[in-house]
């Protein structure tokens, strides 16, 4: 884990000082040693060295960045290149720093053989580098035939070579490998949370894995589509067909209830009377013609309802596209008798 504050505060000094002794020695990186530093050199590095680390002190890491940066390009030094993955680190920029803390403990790896103060600083860029690990997921991409395969790239980025099948940082959430090859590529989305570590593996010359020779997934070839039929211009009308033949049936509805209670009344009337009736049943005759009469505007509402709602419904259903002339038109007629309603129509 990261130091306590003050803890870190004695550490960098520590680290200032140790960078400033060593940074005379012969620079060296990974792989090779490289030529003694001039004395020019060595001090320009330490001057910048200084001034990083005072801005770094005061929290203005991007400026402490610059000079760490010029410092190590005076000066390869571990120490400086130590501090510019600090300095991602604080900016935010966990997975730079991620690889800069990896790529510092390999060099001070190298350096230590022969100059073993650089031991110190490579175990502190391990520490810092599996402590950012957390914020961060890893993913580390196995390729079974490398030489079959051409680049590997991880989140947009490319990845080296040398680093195929070491954990590369992405940031947590949805991240596309993708592994291309001369004549295919092969994608894979992983959903990935912080701190999580995940291999994938991918085998160019497996089948089912290829994807597009021009870096995109695979398509299918689903033979031709069917055109898609177009809706009638007149769809429009359904909803009104619907709320009209719901009018019609709830004046039919009406019409039953009301001739129902007219029958009854005339009934009672023709039973008790028998005959003209006295003047005292005026209100029961009333009613009785009130009650027809609801049923005779029931009947004629729920007859035009349903023309309505049948007229509009055949001319949604049929209705072609727009400009589309019509060669069958629907037809339909109310027929209202003293004695009957209904419909004639032509299809």
């Amino acid at each position: 884990m990261r130091p306590r504050p003050w803890l870190r505060a004695l550490l960098f000094g520590a680290a200032s000082c140790l960078c400033l002794c060593t940074l005379p020695a012969p620079a060296a990186g990974a792989d090779a040693p490289a030529a003694t530093p001039s004395p020019d050199a060595v001090e320009k590095a330490q001057s910048l060295f200084k001034k990083g680390a005072a801005l770094y002190e005061g929290k203005r890491y991007a400026l402490a960045l610059e000079q760490f940066r010029a410092s190590y390009a005076a000066v390869a030094s571990p120490n400086s290149r130590l501090y510019i993955a600090r300095c991602l680190a604080d900016l935010g920029e966990h997975t730079e720093a991620y690889l800069e803390f990896d790529q510092v403990a390999a060099e001070a790896a190298a350096r230590a053989a022969t100059e073993p103060r650089y031991a110190q600083t490579e175990q502190t860029a391990q520490l810092e580098r599996d402590e950012l690990a957390r914020k961060i997921a890893l993913v580390t991409v196995a390729v079974a035939r490398p030489d079959a395969a051409i680049s590997v790239s991880i989140a947009g980025k490319d990845v080296p070579r040398e680093r195929w099948g070491k954990p590369f940082p992405v940031k947590p959430g949805k991240t596309e490998v993708v592994l291309r090859t001369r004549t295919t590529s092969i994608p894979q989305t992983l959903d990935l949370s912080a701190g999580e570590a995940k291999t994938v593996k991918l085998d160019p010359e497996e089948p089912g894995q290829a994807g597009a020779a021009d870096g995109g997934p695979a398509l299918l070839d689903e033979g031709p589509s069917l055109p898609e039929e177009a809706p009638s211009a007149r769809a429009y009308l359904r909803p009104y067909a619907y709320a009209a033949g719901g009018v019609g049936v709830a004046g039919l509805a009406v019409f039953t209830v009301a001739g129902l209670m007219a029958n009854s009344t005339y009934s009672d009337l023709a039973e008790s009377c028998r005959g003209p009736c006295p003047i005292e049943r005026k209100d029961d005759v009333d009613a009785g013609k009130a009650q027809q009469t609801v049923a005779n505007v029931g009947v004629v509402v729920g007859a035009l309802g349903l023309v309505a709602g049948t007229t509009l419904l055949v001319l949604s259903l049929t209705g072609g596209s727009a400009g589309e002339p019509q060669r069958n038109a629907a037809s339909t007629q109310l027929l209202v008798g003293p004695g009957f309603a209904g419909l004639r129509g032509t299809f």
